[in-house]
């Protein structure tokens, strides 16, 4: 599972012990169903250190193009 890193890492200068370093806010890395119920709130300081990621698809708009007529006149001298 993808879990995005909270701010407490950084503010409880909390070292993870799969990654063996303090992850950055917003980071995204993988950990087990196990692990995410850990950092989600179950542990010694009682913080929730990760939140489910879900990716974003981006969504592909096509605007139409629209062409317009533009009147050509001619000024004639006399």
């Amino acid at each position: 599972m993808k879990v995005r890193a909270t701010d407490k890492y950084e503010k409880l200068n909390v070292k993870d012990k799969i990654l063996s370093r303090v992850p950055k806010t917003g980071e995204v890395f993988e950990v087990s169903d196990e692990r995410f119920k850990v950092l989600s709130g179950n542990n010694e300081y009682n913080e929730v250190f990760v939140e489910k990621y879900i990716e974003e698809l981006e969504i592909a708009t096509v605007k139409p193009k629209i062409e317009k007529a533009v009147k050509k006149t001619i000024n004639k001298t006399k």
